[in-house]
């Protein structure tokens, strides 16, 4: 009898040893770091509006990457974009990160905050997301007309023709008109190019978004804008999915206040 039972147990033994190597036994301790992109995207920390800034995203990053305990990463968009420079930056940040991306776009998830969004392995957008807007704009107001009604005059003292383009004191000559075409149309051509190439968008896609259109999110899923469309919850497994962990935790990571140097430099 003893025989039998030793030989039940090891029996049994095995039988969990076989289910659990084919099985995979989960295992605890792994995260998924939550990232959240509000705001107006900006070179540098805002004190007076939420922003968001390369320098805050490099930092979150930064601890992400020095985790291993974290396995993905998930994304929460919402921003309206902004400077065309932080967001290419952020956008290579994201991009170059060794862990799976996965972003989920809230209310609002246009222009520069779309180059972000392209950047990650796959992109959840609820059906009524704003989203695309892929484009530049560059515009200033002009007072010229007001100022010679009232006999106001301009002095100019440039050290070139072209210092003072985009004075709102004077009139725009029609070379500056067509040197800032120029700069616009080349900073969209790069904007458009690298979301084509990180979206792996044909030829018709890139025609239907070039104009610089704001779609739903599920305009944006046939287009190919986006993956999946769904809620919050949707976008967490699809990240846990994605990052092969059983049951992570989520974890938030906070991005870097704002420091006594970044309180000065905000009113010099």
């Amino acid at each position: 009898m003893r025989k039998f039972l030793l030989g039940l147990l090891v029996g049994f033994g095995i039988a969990i040893l076989a289910a659990a190597a084919f099985y995979s036994i989960p295992s605890y301790g792994e995260k998924i770091a939550v990232m959240r992109i509000k705001g107006t995207i900006t070179s540098s920390p805002s004190l007076f509006a939420e922003s968001i800034s390369p320098e805050s995203v490099f930092s979150m990053i930064d601890e992400i990457e020095k985790d291993p305990s974290v396995k993905g990463v998930l994304i929460e968009l919402n921003s309206p974009g902004g400077s065309v420079v932080a967001s290419r930056e952020i956008s290579m940040a994201v991009r170059d990160m060794d862990k799976p991306t996965v972003c989920w776009m809230g209310d609002l998830a246009a222009s520069g905050a779309y180059w972000i969004a392209s950047a990650c392995d796959t992109i959840v957008a609820d059906p009524l997301t704003l989203t695309g807007s892929i484009g530049v704009t560059a515009s200033y107001l002009q007072f010229a007309g007001t100022l010679e009604k009232y006999g106001v005059t301009y002095e100019r003292f440039v050290s070139g023709e072209s210092k003072d383009a985009g004075s709102p004191f004077r009139n725009t000559t029609e070379e500056e008109r067509e040197e800032m075409d120029r700069l616009v149309s080349e900073i969209f051509a790069y904007f458009l190019e690298d979301v084509a190439k990180n979206r792996d968008l044909d030829e018709e896609a890139v025609e239907r978004v070039k104009d610089g259109g704001l779609f739903l999110g599920k305009e944006a899923l046939e287009i190919g804008l986006v993956d999946e469309l769904g809620t919050w919850q949707d976008a967490k497994v699809v990240a846990r999915n994605s990052s092969g962990a059983v049951y992570p935790e989520y974890v938030e990571i906070q991005k870097r206040g704002m420091n006594i140097f970044d309180l000065i430099s905000a009113f010099l």
